[in-house]
């Protein structure tokens, strides 16, 4: 007990002390909840830690670049190669602050989904196409900074985003089929709001290189408008009709060739035992349907249509009025 302590040794027992109290005061100021006390909670810290994968739309985007590298050579004759980023999930408001001005963006609409998507073009990809439409033969040569679009660019892009916009809904056909409608282009961010600034939004973007130009085409969809199909979208089993369609009519032809049994009952009547009894031949049971009346027609124990009674040919028949719903 009589040793003494050295410098080093009481140094670090006073730095030790400083921890101590520094984290003695941040729990003071940051006391553990009880149980039913309301706690704070920030939306937007939430969101963008949102940690959810989508593997249907990773299929979606794959079919899309591949189809975008073939829509983009055919129509430029040009090579070009394309390859897909992997996916973000950020507030909207961080993704328009990406986005320059001026932009060539591109307002769409995904039926029968609530809301709208928007796709975003690179103004130096933007006008290295109309270079090429224009038949330069040198890209990237135009002024970018300080003027917007013409008329005439403003046309020929919206050529391009057609073309895009169909391979984007063919390759959402194998996950849940859209179509996409086309609503307006725009030039400042500020006026593409499809989201409020908070809300989580999907980014999906696609490295576009033609020869010595590069640039990208972005999509972005709010969170909110894929939230019908969000299972569909986590799940990691997709359907191979794509890759097999003829399973697919094979398995229709032979649904064709299945028999099932079709009876047209007459009506109902109720009689007492001793009525049935005294029935003979010759003798008429009232039935409690009119000859005007329609008929069920029942296929396998289910209503499927009505129709009147008759003759064809010589055979009893039934003649088809209508299908019956399911509700009715």
């Amino acid at each position: 007990m009589n040793a003494l302590l050295s410098q080093e040794e009481i140094d670090a027992l006073l730095s030790g002390i400083g921890e101590v109290t520094e984290v003695t005061k941040e729990a003071e100021a940051k006391p553990t909840p009880t149980i039913g006390e309301v706690v704070p909670f920030d939306f937007e810290k939430a969101t963008l830690m949102i940690k959810t994968k989508f593997p249907g739309l990773d299929i979606v985007n794959d079919q899309f670049n591949r189809g975008l590298r073939t829509t983009l050579s055919s129509i430029l004759k040009l090579a070009a190669d394309s390859s897909v980023a992997p996916i973000e999930i950020i507030n909207f408001k961080n993704f328009l602050n990406r986005i320059p001005v001026p932009s060539n963006i591109h307002i769409i609409k995904l039926e029968p989904f609530r809301g709208t998507a928007m796709v975003v073009l690179d103004p130096k990809l933007v006008f290295s196409i109309v270079e090429i439409f224009l038949g330069s033969t040198k890209l990237g040569q135009s002024r970018i900074e300080g003027r917007e679009f013409t008329s005439i660019e403003q046309r020929l892009i919206k050529r391009i985003i057609i073309s895009i916009l169909n391979d984007l809904e063919r390759a959402w056909r194998n996950i849940h089929p859209v179509t996409i409608q086309y609503i307006r282009s725009e030039i400042n961010p500020q006026f593409a709001k499809i989201a409020q600034n908070d809300d989580a939004v999907i980014i999906s973007r696609f490295q576009i290189d033609l020869e010595e130009i590069s640039g990208s085409i972005t999509v972005c969809i709010p969170l909110g408008v894929l939230q019908p199909i969000k299972s569909k979208l986590q799940s990691t089993f997709q359907s191979e009709e794509a890759e097999d369609p003829l399973w697919r009519k094979q398995l229709i032809r032979n649904l064709f060739e299945v028999e099932v049994d079709i009876t047209v009952p007459l009506g109902d009547t109720n009689i007492t035992g001793a009525e049935l009894m005294d029935l003979g031949v010759g003798d008429i049971i009232q039935l409690d349907t009119n000859i005007e009346d329609l008929l069920n027609v029942i296929v396998q124990d289910r209503p499927k249509f009505a129709g009147h009674p008759g003759l064809f040919r010589g055979q009893r028949a039934v003649r088809i009025e209508k299908a019956i719903k399911i509700d009715e």
